[in-house]
C-alpha cells in the first residue's frame, strides 16, 4: 500500500506538472525519459546496488530554440518532486540535496547520450546547446504562496556543481505565474497575449528572433518579473499593449524601476503600459504611482493595477 501511495503522489505532482508547462507554452514534453549513466560509480546513489548506476531517468524532457539567445537549442531536464504527507523542509536537507545531486548527473550523461543527439538533428539552425536542469518541487502541505527557495539563499551546495544554469520551481513562482495569466485571460479575454522576449545581448544581432511568442522562456522561472504583449485588432487597425506583472510588492522605487523597463523595450505599435503587482491598491498608493508619472512624463498611456484582487480592488473599479 506504502508502494502504490507514492506511486499516486508522483503521479499527482507530475500532473500538476505538466498542465503547468502547457499553461506556459512548454508543449508536450517527453515523459520518463531514460538513458545509459556513463560516470556509473561517481553517480551512484546510496541506494544504488553494488554501488553503482547503469540509467538515469527524468521526469519530463523538452526542448526548444531559445529567443534569448541566439542560435541556441535549450534542452530543458526536468525533475519532479511533489510533497504530499510532509511540509517543504526549511533548509537544503541531505535527501533535498540528493535530489540535486540526480539531476545535474543526469544532465551530465544527457550530453552523452543519442537522445540529445536525436534532438538536434531535428533543430535547423543552432550553433550552441544548453541543457539545463530543473526541479519542480511542490508541496501540497504548504500555503500556495509558499517561498521555498529563500530556503536555499545561505546554502552553498550547489557551487559544487560546475553548471551554468538550475532552475528549483516552488510553489510561489507557480502560485504567481497562475495568478499572473489567469488574470490575463480574465481582464483582457478580446486580445491575444504573448510572452515577450526582451533584446539582449546576446540575441539582438539575430534578426530571426521573435520578439514574442506563446512559450515563455525558461529564464523567466528565476524572474522576479515577467513581461507581456497583448495584441487586439479593431477593424483594420491592430492595438498593442505592453504588460508587466512582478512577485515583488509594489514600492514606488519598484513602480520606477519597472516602467524604465517597459520604456526601454516598447517600440512605436504600444499604445499603452500596465505594471501589475498583486499587492497593490490604489487608496494606499495612488499618490507615489502620481509622483513617479510626474517625474517621468511618458507620453504613454500608464496604469497600475492588481493581478490578485480582493475586495479592496472595489475602490477604484
Amino acid at each position: 500500500m506504502a508502494g502504490e501511495r507514492s506511486k499516486s503522489i508522483g503521479e499527482v505532482g507530475e500532473s500538476i506538472a505538466e498542465n503547468f508547462f502547457n499553461k506556459i507554452g512548454w508543449g508536450l514534453p517527453q515523459k520518463g525519459v531514460y538513458f545509459q549513466c556513463y560516470k556509473n560509480q561517481e553517480h551512484a546513489l546510496k541506494t544504488s546496488k553494488n554501488d553503482e548506476k547503469n540509467v538515469h531517468g527524468i521526469d519530463f524532457q523538452i526542448s526548444y530554440k531559445s529567443a534569448l539567445e541566439s542560435e541556441t537549442l535549450n534542452n530543458l531536464l526536468i525533475s519532479v518532486k511533489h510533497l504530499k504527507d510532509s511540509n517543504y523542509p526549511k533548509s537544503a536537507t541531505v535527501k533535498f540535496q540528493d535530489y540535486i545531486s540526480d539531476l545535474v548527473h543526469s544532465m551530465d550523461c544527457f550530453k552523452r547520450s543519442p537522445l540529445r543527439r536525436e534532438v538536434a538533428s531535428g533543430v535547423t539552425g543552432c550553433k550552441a546547446i544548453n541543457e539545463i536542469p530543473i526541479l519542480f518541487y511542490v508541496s501540497s502541505r504548504n500555503d500556495e504562496n509558499y517561498d521555498f527557495v529563500t530556503c536555499l539563499q545561505n546554502s552553498r551546495f550547489i557551487n559544487d556543481y560546475d553548471i551554468k544554469e538550475l532552475y528549483i520551481v516552488d510553489n510561489k513562482k507557480i502560485t504567481f505565474i497562475l495568478d499572473v495569466l489567469n488574470y490575463i485571460e480574465k481582464t483582457y479575454s478580446d486580445y491575444n497575449w504573448y510572452f515577450y522576449h526582451p533584446m539582449t545581448g546576446m540575441n539582438v544581432a539575430d534578426s530571426n528572433i521573435l520578439h514574442h511568442s506563446k512559450r515563455m522562456q525558461v529564464e523567466f522561472l528565476t524572474s522576479p518579473f515577467i513581461p507581456f504583449v497583448l495584441k487586439k485588432k479593431i477593424g483594420v487597425h491592430e492595438t498593442c499593449k505592453f504588460f508587466l506583472a512582478s512577485v515583488d510588492g509594489f514600492t514606488s522605487d519598484n513602480f520606477a524601476k519597472y516602467l524604465m523597463y517597459c520604456r526601454a523595450n516598447t517600440n512605436d505599435n504600444i499604445s499603452d503600459i500596465e505594471i501589475s503587482f498583486a499587492d497593490y491598491f490604489s487608496d494606499d498608493s495612488y499618490g507615489d504611482v502620481k509622483k513617479v508619472l510626474n517625474a517621468f512624463d511618458s507620453e504613454l498611456k500608464v496604469s497600475v493595477t492588481n493581478y490578485k484582487p480582493n475586495f479592496r480592488s472595489l475602490a477604484h473599479d
